[in-house]
């Protein structure tokens, strides 16, 4: 049973994590419900749907607020489960991108006015939230007919500095700008790949190569010359860069002659285009591209060593019946891997979609960021902790069904049976959690309700009526 399997996986890779015991339990059945919840997911509701509604809650609370653990520490044992599912040679890819959760509560510190992404390009937009860098392992499921799926291996919270006032003094302007930098998402991204490679090192994967597969705002000064060791970068970039030759060996110059820009070399008929095959859409497409080897990119790269792939486009029709074109537009990718084979690295950035696809589950299925904690100790925990238990959901389905969508799961509903989905979806996942728990009940035994609670109070718990597919 999913279940048993899950609650294993994190007695094995987390209990070592919480000071005692009794503070992993009662973490564990938070996370739980809150993965398993109705309607928002927030603590109380957590509580609510365990059957705790008429029992003392502050211990719950306090296990996120005063306990002595580290959120960080939660996907040590998320990376060393998911390593066991990658393929034994190659680098490691990790995906890396950055959201924002909406938040309302003044208090909380490291909330900031942010840029809404969802905005139409004519006028931008604001929203109040939490700023969030965000990592993940793309496990290739190709040979099982799937694409590959994001697994979370790390999430923390990255907030910009917060800008003095008019009335602020000079020391205050010079400490904003000193500490600007540091806190911006490019170099907290160098930091979290340096973290990442120690991790790695640690479980024993010091031979293997790390790429970051970036999107265009990774793709920079900043990040390329501030990799750490053993680290490279794949990216995005805009299709008008400088790129240049190295000059001749023997003299004192650094830079060549400059090459025509990436959208000059897609449109030039004198450079022929090269194929190979990738997963992406669905199934194994052909894709085109073109390729320059040992190039310098003096404005972002300086004397780095880069490689530069312009893909052409692949257009393919998307799902239903009335599908539009997908995939037309073409693409400017750089990396500092100049080993690797070009189809292993098309392949790891035609994955990093994956990343947006987890995004989407934990926002709008798991309802990240719903949780209404504001402590200083609580809003960095509770969040990367819940993504880290969805992480290790996935990870225990995987390990008990397999990557596809098992006998087990429950049935479509009648209007998806036409063209039934291949691997199993997030409301799947909690669709068997939810089923395993109206069989066995809650994780932890029941409490005794409080001297005040009424006669025959009602407390809310998971029924057989409430999941869809229960049998």
């Amino acid at each position: 049973m999913l279940l048993d399997h899950f609650d294993q996986l994190l007695r094995q890779r987390w209990c070592t994590v919480f000071p005692q015991e009794r503070t992993f339990v009662r973490a564990e059945a938070v996370l739980v419900g809150l993965l398993t919840a109705y309607g928002r997911r927030t603590v109380s509701q957590a509580l609510c749907a365990e059957g705790r509604a008429q029992v003392d809650w502050t211990a719950d609370y306090r296990a996120f607020s005063r306990s002595p653990w580290q959120a960080d520490e939660l996907f040590v044992g998320v990376l060393a489960t998911a390593l066991t599912h990658l393929p034994g040679d190659g680098f490691i890819a990790a995906l890396m991108d950055d959201t924002s959760i909406r938040k309302r509560s003044r208090v909380i510190k490291a909330a900031r006015w942010l840029r809404d992404p969802l905005s139409p390009p004519f006028h931008v937009n604001f929203k109040y939230g939490l700023r969030c860098l965000h990592l993940a392992l793309a496990l290739p499921l190709y040979q099982a007919g799937h694409g590959a799926r994001a697994i979370s291996i790390d999430f923390e919270l990255a907030p910009s500095a917060k800008k003095p006032g008019r009335r602020a003094t000079a020391a205050e302007v010079e400490a904003y700008h000193r500490v600007k930098d540091a806190m911006s998402l490019p170099m907290k991204g160098v930091e979290a790949l340096a973290t990442l490679r120690t991790r790695l090192d640690t479980l024993g994967a010091a031979r293997r190569q790390l790429l970051g597969v970036v999107d265009g705002g990774y793709t920079n000064r900043r990040v390329l010359r501030h990799l750490p060791d053993r680290v490279d970068l794949l990216g995005r970039t805009r299709k008008d860069i400088a790129l240049v030759t190295p000059a001749p060996p023997g003299g004192r110059r650094i830079y060549g002659g400059r090459l025509p820009t990436p959208e000059a070399i897609r449109a030039d008929p004198d450079r022929p285009y090269q194929s190979v095959v990738c997963h992406y859409g669905g199934d194994w497409r052909t894709v085109r591209y073109k390729e320059l080897t040992n190039v310098l990119w003096p404005t972002a790269g300086g004397r780095r060593r880069l490689r530069l792939l312009v893909l052409a486009p692949t257009p393919y029709r998307g799902p239903g019946r009335a599908g539009r074109m997908l995939y037309h537009d073409p693409a400017y990718l750089i990396t500092t891997d100049l080993e690797s084979s070009a189809q292993a690295l098309i392949q790891a950035y035609l994955d990093r979609w994956q990343i947006e696809v987890l995004h989407r589950d934990l926002k709008s299925g798991l309802g990240l960021g719903q949780a209404q904690v504001w402590s200083d100790e609580s809003v960095p925990r509770l969040h990367p902790a819940i993504v880290a238990s969805f992480a290790m959901l996935t990870l225990a389905a995987l390990e008990t069904y397999g990557p596809s969508r098992a006998s087990t799961f429950p049935a479509l509903p009648l209007w998806r049976r036409r063209k039934p989905q291949r691997r199993p979806s997030q409301a799947d996942l909690i669709t068997l959690l939810r089923n395993d728990l109206a069989i066995h009940g809650p994780l932890r035994p029941a409490q005794q309700p409080r001297s005040d609670t009424p006669p025959n109070a009602p407390g809310w718990a998971l029924s057989p009526r409430e999941t869809y597919a229960f049998t």
